[in-house]
């Protein structure tokens, strides 16, 4: 009879309380805040999304091709896509207009627009810098105006140390009062990661992700932010068939 019930206890008992003890753990909840900013050209799906653990993502354009419960948030890049058709509660505006490369636009040309990009959405981003979003030309011109901007958005390629990368995003916070989103960040731009691809080590990378992602999260005025993946180096996210890699997998892990 002990035996019976030995026997009993272990195929309907112990596998019960199993099922309860999986289920008390509730796994930790995605940041509302992390994001990412996928390249769809390079065939990026919901899959790389959720690997990330990230609750928004853009793709520099107005619309997605991916079917996914993530949020995404739709950019008027440049004068040409101004024309998009495009209504949403969140809209991030021009791309890097200092950039010749870029959306490559004048202050005057971009607050001519900007009423047509402010009627898109509820919420409007700054257009995003590529030089300096303080000391440099173009936005505090632009933000003298007063257009209708709701949040600043930033881009920082300045290497791993993450006393600046914060006091960096503190004085854009000073200056125009407005909450941060991140849009692009990253200790080298694309073209930095290819020309020098092992400038900053894996240990560096990992060490600036944890610590300013923590700051991010524990800091009120920093709404979103999004890193940009380099494609290449210790910067890169995914490897060329579209894996996590190391860095990845630390973005993936913090921030939460």
């Amino acid at each position: 009879m002990n035996t019976l019930r030995k026997i009993l206890f272990a195929t309907v008992c112990l596998p019960l309380f199993g099922a309860l003890g999986a289920a008390a753990a509730p796994s930790k909840p995605v940041s509302k805040k992390k994001g990412i900013g996928l390249s769809e050209s390079r065939g990026f799906s919901e899959k790389q999304l959720k690997e990330l653990g990230v609750s928004w993502y853009y793709n520099w354009g107005a619309k997605t091709e991916i079917k996914t419960e993530i949020s995404f948030v739709p950019m008027i890049f440049s004068k040409r896509t101004v024309e998009s058709a495009v209504s949403a509660d969140v809209v991030l505006g021009f791309n890097e207009p200092d950039n010749s490369k870029q959306s490559d636009m004048t202050v005057q040309e971009a607050l001519g627009l900007w009423p047509k990009v402010v009627k898109k959405g509820q919420r409007i981003g700054s257009p995003a810098m590529a030089g300096h979003p303080v000391t440099g030309d173009w936005l505090p011109q632009f933000m003298k105006a007063a257009p209708k901007v709701d949040f600043v958005t930033v881009h920082w390629y300045k290497g791993i140390q993450s006393k600046k990368f914060k006091k960096d995003m503190q004085d854009v916070y000073d200056t125009y009062k407005k909450p941060l989103w991140i849009t692009e960040f990253a200790p080298q731009t694309t073209k930095s990661s290819r020309e020098n691809p092992a400038k900053f080590s894996q240990t560096e990378v990992d060490n600036f992700i944890r610590e300013v992602l923590a700051w991010m999260e524990n800091t009120p005025f920093v709404e979103k932010y999004a890193w940009h993946d380099a494609k290449a180096g210790t910067s890169a996210l995914f490897d060329e068939k579209g894996n996590l890699t190391a860095s990845g997998r630390t973005y993936s892990s913090s921030g939460k």
